[in-house]
C-alpha cells in the first residue's frame, strides 16, 4: 500500500475551528481563548489515532508578505483582519503542533498553499501519497492521482469531502490543471483576484471546455464573437496577472525530508 503524507494548512485549520467553536466556551480563567486550539488539538488527534494513521505528518503557516503582494499590492485587500482572539491562539498552536513533533513548514516569501504543492509534488516523487487537509479551494489544483485535498463539508453534509480528479472536474467542470486558468476568467473576491470582469463560473468553464487553456483561449480570441470577445479583449491584462496570482507555486526552495 502506497505510504501517505498528510499535510494540513495551519490557518486554514485554525480559522475553521475558531469559527466552530463558541469562543465563549474555549477561554481559561485567565482569559486566554483556546476555542481554535482546543479544534486544532483534536483534529491532530483524530489524524493520528485514526484506523489508517498517516507515516507521515506536516503542518505547513503562512508567515506574512508574499511575492503575490509585489505582483499585485491589492491581493487579499478585501479580507478582514485576523480577530485578535485567533490571533493570539496561532503562537500556542503551533506549541501544540511541536510538542506532537510534527513538523512545521514555514516559508518566507511564500504562502502556505505554495509549501504544501511544493512538498505535495516532492512526495509523489518519492512514490508517496499526498493528503492535504484546508478550507481552501484553492488547492483543487493540486489533485493528482498521488495528491488528494480534503475540504470541509459543504452545507448540508456532514464528513468532510476529500477530492480526487474526478471530483474536481464535477465541481469545477474542469480539470485540476485547468484550475488556474478558470479562476484566471472569473477571478476570487475571497483573496481579491480580479478575473476578467462580466465572466462567470458557466463561461469560464465552456471556454475552458472548448480551448483548454487560457493561453489558448487568447490565441483563438478572434473566434470568439460579442460582447464576450469585448469582455476577454478589455480583461486580457487582468486574467494574466490573476493566472499569476492563483497559481500554487509547486518548486518554492523547501526540501521535503521523509
Amino acid at each position: 500500500m502506497q505510504p501517505r503524507l498528510e499535510l494540513i494548512d495551519g490557518h486554514a485549520l485554525a480559522y475553521r475551528m475558531f469559527y466552530a467553536l463558541p469562543l465563549d466556551a474555549f477561554t481559561t480563567a485567565d482569559g486566554e481563548p483556546t476555542n481554535a486550539t482546543f479544534g486544532f488539538t483534536r483534529t491532530l488527534i483524530e489524524r493520528l489515532l485514526a484506523d489508517d494513521p498517516p507515516q507521515y505528518f506536516a503542518v505547513s503557516f503562512d508567515l506574512g508578505r508574499t511575492f503575490r503582494d509585489d505582483l499585485f499590492s491589492e491581493y487579499k485587500g478585501t479580507r478582514e483582519k485576523m480577530p485578535d482572539e485567533l490571533r493570539v491562539q496561532i503562537d500556542r498552536i503551533k506549541e501544540v503542533v511541536s510538542t506532537f513533533n510534527i513538523p512545521i513548514l514555514e516559508l518566507e516569501g511564500f504562502e502556505a498553499d505554495d509549501v504544501l504543492g511544493t512538498v505535495a509534488l516532492q512526495a509523489n516523487e518519492q512514490d508517496v501519497h499526498a493528503y492535504i487537509i484546508t478550507g481552501d479551494r484553492d488547492l483543487l489544483q493540486l489533485v493528482n492521482e498521488n495528491t488528494s485535498v480534503q475540504l470541509p463539508p459543504r452545507r448540508g453534509k456532514q464528513e468532510p469531502e476529500v477530492y480526487d480528479t474526478a471530483d474536481v472536474v464535477d465541481y469545477f467542470g474542469v480539470s485540476p490543471e485547468q484550475v488556474v486558468d478558470w479562476k484566471a476568467l472569473v477571478g476570487d473576491k475571497s483573496d481579491n483576484i480580479p478575473g476578467v470582469r462580466g465572466v462567470g463560473n458557466k463561461t469560464a468553464t465552456r471556454l475552458l471546455q472548448q480551448y483548454g487553456s487560457l493561453e489558448n483561449i487568447y490565441e483563438n480570441i478572434d473566434d470568439i464573437t460579442g460582447a464576450l470577445n469585448k469582455k476577454l479583449q478589455e480583461g486580457r491584462e487582468n486574467a494574466l496577472l490573476s493566472q499569476q496570482l492563483a497559481r500554487i507555486v509547486t518548486d518554492a526552495p523547501i526540501t521535503l525530508d521523509l
